[in-house]
């Protein structure tokens, strides 16, 4: 008689900008690059260290109880929470990645970080896109300005804040997240590569980091000419009061040399 499907939800939420992993102990380590844990049967907690929880099988009062504990790990809390799940269907002979669904044969340890490795990408992508939608907002009038030749009055000070939010996004998603990386627990268990693969592609993960990586090209082009031309002008202003200090020391020695004598 073949076992009763089960299902099951995996909730991953950002938390915070870094989660310090040493020191944590929430129940039975499984592994420790991510950090997991499994608290009991069917029950897993995943922590990431660029600030991600993944959950499975607990309830809303549990996974908050988790939080709890991990408070005094956390860095740079969010204000605003960003959650994604996928509901998670366990039956014999079941191996299928669909639309917000994965059905898998056994709620396994490598299993489980396969799948909370792609949902806490793609939770954080969400956040990045949502940061970088925002900066984008505010570098698309200095790429109006541009085409239309004007300058208009943006200060420095602005243009280094884009130019340093795109950088921090930048470095956050290659130096933290590492989106292009595969997590380490396929270098255990290759079999697993096609239903990684197969999740990847699901959850658009290369494509939205393509599309962010591009967006990211673009700011900084924009608001790295923009500074590069408001130097440039103040470089000429500044060149044009040395000029004027020139011209007006080479009249007060004509003037020493060749008025003043007459008025003496």
């Amino acid at each position: 008689m073949k076992d009763a499907k089960m299902n099951l939800t995996m909730i991953a939420t950002s938390l915070c900008e870094k989660i310090r992993t040493k020191g944590i102990e929430l129940g039975e380590r499984t592994s420790h690059l991510p950090l997991s844990f499994r608290l009991g049967e069917n029950q897993w907690v995943v922590v990431f260290r660029f600030g991600v929880v993944a959950t499975v099988g607990l309830n809303e009062k549990e996974r908050q109880d988790v939080f709890s504990e991990l408070n005094p790990f956390m860095e740079n809390p969010h204000a605003v929470q960003k959650s994604e799940d996928i509901s998670i269907e366990i039956g014999e002979g079941l191996d299928e990645v669909g639309s917000e669904q994965a059905k898998i044969p056994s709620l396994s340890r490598e299993r489980v970080l396969v799948v909370a490795d792609i949902l806490a990408k793609s939770v954080m992508l969400e956040r990045y896109e949502a940061v970088m939608s925002e900066v984008f907002s505010e570098a698309e009038p200095l790429a109006e300005r541009l085409m239309t030749g004007l300058r208009g009055k943006v200060s420095s000070k602005e243009l280094k804040k884009t130019i340093g939010a795109t950088l921090l996004v930048q470095q956050n998603m290659i130096g933290r997240v590492e989106v292009h990386e595969k997590p380490e627990v396929l270098w255990e268990h290759p079999e697993l590569e096609k239903f990684f693969v197969r999740l990847e592609d699901e959850y658009e993960i290369k494509e939205r980091n393509d599309a962010l990586e591009k967006k990211l090209r673009l700011i900084n082009t924009t608001a790295e000419t923009q500074l590069g031309l408001l130097h440039n002008s103040h470089s000429l202003r500044v060149e044009w009061y040395i000029v004027i200090l020139i011209v007006f020391e080479i009249l007060l020695t004509l003037y020493e040399m060749f008025l003043k004598p007459h008025f003496s």
